[in-house]
């Protein structure tokens, strides 16, 4: 935990704030994942590096700042979304999925950006962003 609040700094993060982290933070969430995925499942080196741009790019659009047209596709299969991942940066508490967020349904730590007062006028449309607040 304290290896990721460096991260949280981020209030409402923005696209390349996805690899602005603590060392630990890293090997925890792309180290791991990555060196796991080598090891427990069987793949060629493309597929390996498929996977390996796949999540990185997933990384990276869940700190977007922008509203993508897929993501009520996303939400529908508990994929996180840039929505559900800035509710994490402004909570804390809340939607600690990077990628899935059925975890979190079911943990009972999710919460919906819709009803967030402060994401509420722009999920889904608006100005094409996630939020109308300033960057901190």
């Amino acid at each position: 935990r304290g290896s990721h609040n460096p991260h949280h700094r981020f209030t409402n993060p923005r696209l390349f704030d996805a690899f602005n982290g603590s060392i630990a933070d890293t090997v925890c969430m792309i180290l791991v994942p990555l060196y796991a995925t080598a090891n427990l499942v069987r793949c060629n080196v493309w597929e390996y590096m498929a996977f390996g741009t796949l999540y990185a790019n997933w990384l990276v659009l869940i700190h977007s700042e922008f509203h993508h047209k897929w993501d009520p596709l996303f939400s529908t299969l508990s994929f996180g979304t840039a929505a559900d991942h800035h509710v994490h940066h402004k909570l804390f508490v809340k939607n600690f999925g990077h990628l899935f967020m059925f975890w979190d349904k079911l943990a009972g730590s999710y919460k919906d950006p819709t009803t967030v007062r402060v994401f509420a006028p722009l999920v889904g449309g608006g100005e094409g962003g996630v939020e109308k607040q300033h960057r901190n």
